[in-house]
Protein backbone atom coordinates (compact mmCIF):
# COMPACT_ATOMS: atom_id res chain seq x y z
CA UNK A 1 0.00 0.00 0.00
CA UNK A 2 1.04 3.61 -0.62
CA UNK A 3 3.77 4.67 1.83
CA UNK A 4 2.08 7.22 4.09
CA UNK A 5 5.41 8.71 5.23
CA UNK A 6 6.33 9.33 1.59
CA UNK A 7 2.90 10.90 1.05
CA UNK A 8 3.47 13.35 3.85
CA UNK A 9 6.89 14.35 2.47
CA UNK A 10 6.00 14.58 -1.20
CA UNK A 11 2.66 13.32 -2.46
CA UNK A 12 3.11 14.68 -5.94
CA UNK A 13 6.26 12.66 -6.62
CA UNK A 14 4.46 9.31 -6.48
CA UNK A 15 1.23 10.19 -8.31
CA UNK A 16 0.59 9.86 -12.07
CA UNK A 17 2.37 12.47 -14.21
CA UNK A 18 -0.84 14.42 -14.86
CA UNK A 19 -4.16 14.23 -13.05
CA UNK A 20 -7.43 15.70 -14.28
CA UNK A 21 -9.53 16.09 -11.13
CA UNK A 22 -13.31 16.31 -11.61
CA UNK A 23 -15.05 16.85 -8.28
CA UNK A 24 -18.44 18.10 -7.22
CA UNK A 25 -21.66 16.86 -5.70
CA UNK A 26 -24.01 14.08 -6.78
CA UNK A 27 -26.11 14.19 -9.97
CA UNK A 28 -23.95 16.83 -11.64
CA UNK A 29 -22.85 14.59 -14.53
CA UNK A 30 -19.30 14.07 -13.26
CA UNK A 31 -19.09 10.39 -14.21
CA UNK A 32 -20.38 10.94 -17.74
CA UNK A 33 -18.11 13.89 -18.42
CA UNK A 34 -15.05 12.21 -16.90
CA UNK A 35 -15.63 9.12 -19.04
CA UNK A 36 -16.00 11.24 -22.17
CA UNK A 37 -12.80 13.13 -21.45
CA UNK A 38 -10.78 10.00 -20.69
CA UNK A 39 -12.02 8.23 -23.82
CA UNK A 40 -11.40 11.16 -26.16
CA UNK A 41 -7.90 11.85 -24.89
CA UNK A 42 -6.81 8.25 -24.27
CA UNK A 43 -6.39 8.65 -20.50
CA UNK A 44 -6.83 6.27 -17.59
CA UNK A 45 -10.09 6.71 -15.68
CA UNK A 46 -10.51 6.39 -11.92
CA UNK A 47 -13.96 6.71 -10.34
CA UNK A 48 -14.08 7.15 -6.58
CA UNK A 49 -17.49 5.49 -6.27
CA UNK A 50 -16.15 2.43 -8.06
CA UNK A 51 -13.66 1.79 -5.25
CA UNK A 52 -15.62 3.11 -2.26
CA UNK A 53 -17.13 -0.22 -1.15
CA UNK A 54 -13.67 -1.80 -1.23
CA UNK A 55 -12.31 1.07 0.84
CA UNK A 56 -15.11 0.65 3.39
CA UNK A 57 -14.06 -2.97 3.88
CA UNK A 58 -10.51 -1.82 4.61
CA UNK A 59 -11.53 0.98 6.98
CA UNK A 60 -10.86 0.59 10.70
CA UNK A 61 -12.50 2.35 13.62
CA UNK A 62 -9.09 3.63 14.74
CA UNK A 63 -7.87 5.03 11.42
CA UNK A 64 -11.13 5.83 9.59
CA UNK A 65 -13.82 6.34 12.27
CA UNK A 66 -16.35 8.04 9.96
CA UNK A 67 -16.05 5.40 7.23
CA UNK A 68 -16.22 2.63 9.80
CA UNK A 69 -19.37 4.13 11.28
CA UNK A 70 -21.07 4.59 7.90
CA UNK A 71 -20.36 0.99 6.95
CA UNK A 72 -22.55 -0.11 9.88
CA UNK A 73 -25.49 2.28 9.31
CA UNK A 74 -28.81 1.32 7.75
CA UNK A 75 -30.35 3.52 5.01
CA UNK A 76 -32.74 4.97 7.60
CA UNK A 77 -29.83 5.89 9.83
CA UNK A 78 -27.90 7.39 6.92
CA UNK A 79 -30.73 9.59 5.63
CA UNK A 80 -33.60 9.87 8.10
CA UNK A 81 -32.78 9.64 11.78
CA UNK A 82 -30.04 12.30 12.04
CA UNK A 83 -30.22 16.05 11.56
CA UNK A 84 -28.66 17.76 8.55
CA UNK A 85 -25.58 19.04 10.39
CA UNK A 86 -24.75 15.57 11.69
CA UNK A 87 -25.27 14.08 8.24
CA UNK A 88 -23.07 16.74 6.62
CA UNK A 89 -20.32 16.35 9.23
CA UNK A 90 -20.28 12.57 8.75
CA UNK A 91 -20.47 12.93 4.97
CA UNK A 92 -17.46 15.24 4.72
CA UNK A 93 -15.42 13.33 7.33
CA UNK A 94 -16.05 10.12 5.40
CA UNK A 95 -14.85 11.67 2.15
CA UNK A 96 -11.79 13.15 3.83
CA UNK A 97 -10.86 9.71 5.11
CA UNK A 98 -11.57 8.02 1.80
CA UNK A 99 -9.34 10.49 -0.04
CA UNK A 100 -6.33 8.80 1.54
CA UNK A 101 -7.43 5.50 0.00
CA UNK A 102 -7.92 7.28 -3.34
CA UNK A 103 -4.33 8.55 -3.20
CA UNK A 104 -3.16 5.01 -2.37
CA UNK A 105 -4.89 3.74 -5.50
CA UNK A 106 -3.54 6.51 -7.72
CA UNK A 107 0.00 5.89 -6.52
CA UNK A 108 -0.31 2.33 -7.85
CA UNK A 109 -1.53 3.34 -11.32
CA UNK A 110 1.83 4.25 -12.81
CA UNK A 111 2.90 7.46 -14.47
CA UNK A 112 0.32 7.63 -17.28
CA UNK A 113 -2.10 10.57 -16.98
CA UNK A 114 -5.45 9.82 -15.34
CA UNK A 115 -8.90 11.38 -15.00
CA UNK A 116 -10.17 11.14 -11.41
CA UNK A 117 -13.85 11.70 -10.65
CA UNK A 118 -15.90 11.70 -7.45
CA UNK A 119 -17.51 13.42 -4.48
CA UNK A 120 -14.43 12.56 -2.46
CA UNK A 121 -12.42 15.24 -4.26
CA UNK A 122 -12.99 17.98 -1.72
CA UNK A 123 -11.44 21.25 -2.90
CA UNK A 124 -9.33 21.73 0.22
CA UNK A 125 -7.92 18.19 -0.13
CA UNK A 126 -7.05 18.46 -3.82
CA UNK A 127 -5.71 22.03 -3.91
CA UNK A 128 -2.38 21.30 -2.14
CA UNK A 129 -1.65 18.49 -4.62
CA UNK A 130 -2.13 20.49 -7.82
CA UNK A 131 0.93 20.67 -10.05
CA UNK A 132 1.53 22.62 -13.26
CA UNK A 133 0.58 19.57 -15.35
CA UNK A 134 -2.63 18.94 -13.40
CA UNK A 135 -6.11 20.31 -14.04
CA UNK A 136 -9.14 20.45 -11.76
CA UNK A 137 -12.78 21.48 -11.87
CA UNK A 138 -15.76 21.12 -9.53
CA UNK A 139 -19.23 20.60 -11.00
CA UNK A 140 -22.17 21.75 -8.89
CA UNK A 141 -25.79 21.04 -9.88
CA UNK A 142 -28.63 23.48 -9.33
CA UNK A 143 -31.00 22.28 -6.60
CA UNK A 144 -33.96 21.44 -8.85
CA UNK A 145 -31.71 19.74 -11.40
CA UNK A 146 -30.17 17.60 -8.66
CA UNK A 147 -33.52 16.65 -7.17
CA UNK A 148 -34.90 15.63 -10.56
CA UNK A 149 -31.93 13.37 -11.24
CA UNK A 150 -31.88 11.95 -7.73
CA UNK A 151 -35.53 10.99 -8.07
CA UNK A 152 -34.61 8.72 -10.99
CA UNK A 153 -32.36 6.60 -8.80
CA UNK A 154 -34.43 3.70 -7.47
CA UNK A 155 -32.70 3.47 -4.10
CA UNK A 156 -33.56 7.08 -3.25
CA UNK A 157 -37.34 6.76 -3.81
CA UNK A 158 -39.22 7.88 -0.71
CA UNK A 159 -36.10 9.18 1.04
CA UNK A 160 -36.05 12.62 -0.57
CA UNK A 161 -39.56 13.34 0.66
CA UNK A 162 -38.61 12.57 4.26
CA UNK A 163 -35.18 14.10 4.75
CA UNK A 164 -33.80 17.63 5.21
CA UNK A 165 -31.64 17.79 2.06
CA UNK A 166 -28.14 16.98 3.30
CA UNK A 167 -27.04 16.96 -0.35
CA UNK A 168 -28.05 20.61 -0.70
CA UNK A 169 -25.96 21.53 2.33
CA UNK A 170 -23.00 19.56 0.97
CA UNK A 171 -23.36 21.13 -2.48
CA UNK A 172 -23.43 24.64 -1.05
CA UNK A 173 -20.46 23.91 1.20
CA UNK A 174 -18.39 22.48 -1.66
CA UNK A 175 -19.22 25.45 -3.89
CA UNK A 176 -18.11 27.94 -1.25
CA UNK A 177 -14.93 25.94 -0.59
CA UNK A 178 -13.98 25.93 -4.29
CA UNK A 179 -14.67 29.66 -4.58
CA UNK A 180 -12.67 30.38 -1.44
CA UNK A 181 -9.66 28.54 -2.89
CA UNK A 182 -10.16 30.21 -6.29
CA UNK A 183 -10.58 26.86 -8.04
CA UNK A 184 -12.51 26.34 -11.31
CA UNK A 185 -16.22 25.81 -10.74
CA UNK A 186 -18.96 24.84 -13.22
CA UNK A 187 -22.65 25.00 -12.33
CA UNK A 188 -25.15 22.86 -14.27
CA UNK A 189 -28.91 23.26 -14.34
CA UNK A 190 -30.05 21.18 -17.30
CA UNK A 191 -30.27 24.09 -19.74
CA UNK A 192 -27.04 23.09 -21.50
CA UNK A 193 -26.41 19.73 -23.17
CA UNK A 194 -23.91 17.13 -22.03
CA UNK A 195 -21.82 18.00 -25.09
CA UNK A 196 -21.87 21.68 -24.17
CA UNK A 197 -20.74 20.86 -20.63
CA UNK A 198 -18.02 18.59 -22.00
CA UNK A 199 -16.71 21.40 -24.19
CA UNK A 200 -16.67 23.71 -21.17
CA UNK A 201 -14.49 21.20 -19.34
CA UNK A 202 -12.17 20.86 -22.32
CA UNK A 203 -11.72 24.62 -22.46
CA UNK A 204 -10.96 24.70 -18.74
CA UNK A 205 -8.42 21.87 -18.99
CA UNK A 206 -6.67 23.28 -22.05
CA UNK A 207 -5.85 26.59 -20.36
Amino acid sequence: MYNRTLRQKGDREVLPSSIYWIGGSACAGKSTLAGMYAEKHGLQLYTCDGRFDEHLLRATAEQQPAMSRISKLTMNEVFLTRDVKEQLDTYTACFQEDFSFVLDDLACMGEAPVVVEGNQLLPAMVAPLLRQADRAIWIIPAEQFQLEHYSKRTWIQGILQRTDKPEQAFRNWMKQDALRLKLPLMEVDGRTSVQDNFERIERCFLV
